[in-house]
């Protein structure tokens, strides 16, 4: 665990709200500075991205909780040895929030665990598709906040098993770079329950051929090769076509460490999705 984790984590929960997840790392580290002197926790000098004990967090929302009540009444607290610039962090209730973020961040990386157990444990995709969208809970869809969190879990952990297997690489360009790299499902999210977490599901590929494989205008046959889609060849001879579609015309995918792309998703994925 770590802050970049741990901002990644709020960004994963509440993409569209980035400011919020800054601003919770950033009182993390205000704590950092302050909770040395306190005397309810000894936090032995370790930053508390290396803290994984459920016990010892809540123990330190309590001394916050505690702390902030008495800098409300102009008492002696522990943010009296922090930057006075910084006391509106705990006023506005800042730190007790992202202590109980990094509290759930603490679980996620537990059940990450457990999740990469499963993956380790089990060869047939299908028994691992099963496991997985039952421990991040995805057996019923729903609108609700609880329901999406958990579907952003489940595609953040898709991801992660998607470019492992690919050993962070596009299976087209080789590109590595991993801001750039998507986990594209063949058989999209919403389309088929069972199957959202099957490894034989995804393909690692760059942001260009994620968006052009989501749309149809590329697919791969049951040979792994690709295949462009006329709405994409019409326009032969423009230097899009021959710097980024040209080369990838009839190319084989880069095969991943374990998972290959399951040909029936492959062709399903040319039959309902692929423009002709």
């Amino acid at each position: 665990m770590n802050r970049q984790g741990y901002i990644q984590y709020n960004l994963m929960l509440s993409p569209e709200n980035s400011g919020r997840a800054d601003s919770y790392a950033r009182a993390i580290r205000i704590l950092e500075d302050v909770l040395p002197f306190q005397n309810v926790v000894d936090l032995r000098g370790q930053s508390l991205y290396t803290i994984s004990d459920i016990e010892t967090i809540e123990k330190l929302e309590a001394v916050v909780k505690t702390e902030v009540a008495k800098m409300k009444r102009n008492e002696p607290n522990i943010f009296d040895h922090g930057n006075p610039k910084q006391r509106s962090y705990p006023l506005k209730n800042f730190c007790s929030s992202a202590l109980r973020s990094f509290k759930n961040y603490v679980l996620y990386e537990h059940d990450i665990k457990e999740a990469d157990a499963i993956v380790a444990q089990e060869q047939d995709p299908q028994r691992i598709a099963k496991r997985l969208v039952s421990h991040f809970g995805l057996t019923k869809d729903g609108t609700d906040e609880i329901s999406q969190v958990k579907r952003r879990k489940g595609q953040n952990y898709f991801r992660r098993m998607v470019l492992s297997n690919y050993n962070s690489r596009c299976a087209l360009t080789g590109i590595d770079i991993q801001q750039l790299l998507l986990a594209s499902h063949i058989i999209p999210w919403a389309e088929d329950k069972k199957e959202r977490l099957n490894p034989c599901n995804g393909i690692c590929l760059s942001a260009l051929y994620d968006k052009a494989f989501d749309q149809g205008l590329i697919g791969f046959n049951s040979q792994y090769k690709t295949v462009l889609s006329n709405r994409i060849v019409e326009n032969e001879g423009k230097d899009y076509y021959e710097k980024y579609f040209a080369p990838i015309a009839g190319k084989e995918l880069a095969m991943p460490t374990t998972f290959k792309p399951e040909p029936k998703f492959l062709e399903w994925h040319m039959d309902e999705v692929f423009l002709r």
